[in-house]
């Protein structure tokens, strides 16, 4: 029996058995500061806190050093629909959540987001509810704290004293109690390479599950089941959100590949009076002018299954709904909208599955 981790586990039992949990649930507009927890979830306040409210303001400090990202997942996210502005003529959020660079508005249950969140940075998560319909907004929000490990690039710089996560505030009054051998260094708990160093640096290193919930680097949404379903923000709305840049990614491996079948698609295209199909410049022009149509989701190394000869990368217009498509890695859809509106632009919906590649590519043809 290898005694040295066995007193080690005898020290830090009680430590671990009475570790706080590490959730904690936020009231809006709190005066004692930052939240600083693991895990948190926001509620909407009742309705007749909201009725008095014109804002609902939440900040999150950073839970530990090694924070990197923070997910975010909308169990029930249910605000006012975008509104047309009628002297600019343009969709708005009037009443939104506002997080980074991110708008939203409508509903979007059942959605979540990432977020880069490094060097100490502090995160504030706003709804602004300006009007009577955004005061019977209703929301049920978690966030997680996700750490990188020391050695990457995200924890590279140096970053402010901040609470630590698990058993770390109390290891060194353990330390006095130990014999210094057992921890195979003189300069502290968890110093040197034996096989106690490696017991320490575990416990105070990310979790696997934070490893595995990680998101790529540029990802905003992060599928990692080898099936699901993939919808539009307020797709249960109707209508998608205006001014909007995000890239969804779906875990996959170098040799595998992709199926989406498509669900539902309707997005509008420039020169929507005209026929044919909608595709590419039909959806993102390479010339930059004043009002530029550009609503598009991007597929990129991908053919359809119905015709294998279009290899098109910017998909917009109502020409996909019932279509499969078949991508290879990196398996990311990139969506982008303007601020202006149409009857057509209600969103997309679809399915997808990772399976192996096949060998086989697709037959072509010269026709279109």
């Amino acid at each position: 029996m290898d005694f040295t981790l066995l007193t080690i586990a005898l020290v830090l039992s009680p430590v671990l058995l009475f570790a706080p949990v590490r959730c904690q649930v936020a009231s809006c507009n709190a005066g004692s500061g930052a939240v600083r927890q693991k895990r948190i979830v926001f509620r909407s306040p009742g309705t007749g806190e909201m009725a008095k409210l014109d804002t609902c303001q939440y900040r999150v400090a950073p839970w530990s050093v090694q924070v990197c990202q923070v997910r975010l997942d909308f169990e029930r996210l249910e605000l006012p629909q975008p509104q047309l502005n009628a002297s600019s003529g343009l969709l708005e959020c009037v009443d939104f959540l506002q997080i980074q660079h991110f708008r939203l508005c409508g509903r979007s249950s059942g959605q979540h987001l990432y977020l880069p969140n490094g060097r100490g940075q502090e995160l504030q998560l706003l709804f602004r509810l300006a009007t009577p319909l955004g005061k019977q907004s209703s929301w049920q929000v978690t966030l997680t704290q996700l750490e990188c490990p020391r050695d990457s690039g995200a924890s590279n710089t140096r970053q402010p004293e901040v609470q630590t996560p698990t058993v770390r505030p109390l290891l060194p009054f353990l330390g006095n109690f130990l014999p210094r051998t057992i921890f195979g260094g003189q300069s502290g708990i968890g110093s040197g390479s034996g096989p106690a160093a490696q017991l320490i640096q575990t416990l105070t290193s990310p979790s696997l599950t934070d490893l595995e919930m990680l998101a790529p680097l540029g990802c905003d949404q992060y599928f990692r089941t080898a099936t699901g379903g993939i919808v539009s923000f307020n797709f249960a709305g109707g209508i998608y959100m205006p001014n909007m840049k995000y890239s969804i990614c779906v875990k996959g491996a170098a040799d595998s590949e992709i199926s989406y079948k498509i669900e539902h698609f309707e997005l509008s295209k420039a020169n929507a009076e005209q026929q044919g199909p909608a595709y590419d410049t039909d959806c993102r022009s390479t010339v930059l002018t004043p009002l530029r149509a550009s609503d598009y989701l991007s597929i990129p190394n991908a053919y359809m299954v119905g015709r294998p000869e279009l290899q098109a990368t910017y998909y917009c217009g109502n020409g996909l709904g019932g279509q499969e498509l078949v991508a290879r890695p990196p398996f990311v859809l990139r969506f982008a909208s303007d601020s202006q509106s149409s009857g057509s632009e209600t969103g997309f919906q679809l399915t997808y599955t990772v399976r192996r590649s096949q060998d086989t590519p697709p037959p072509l043809t010269t026709e279109l």
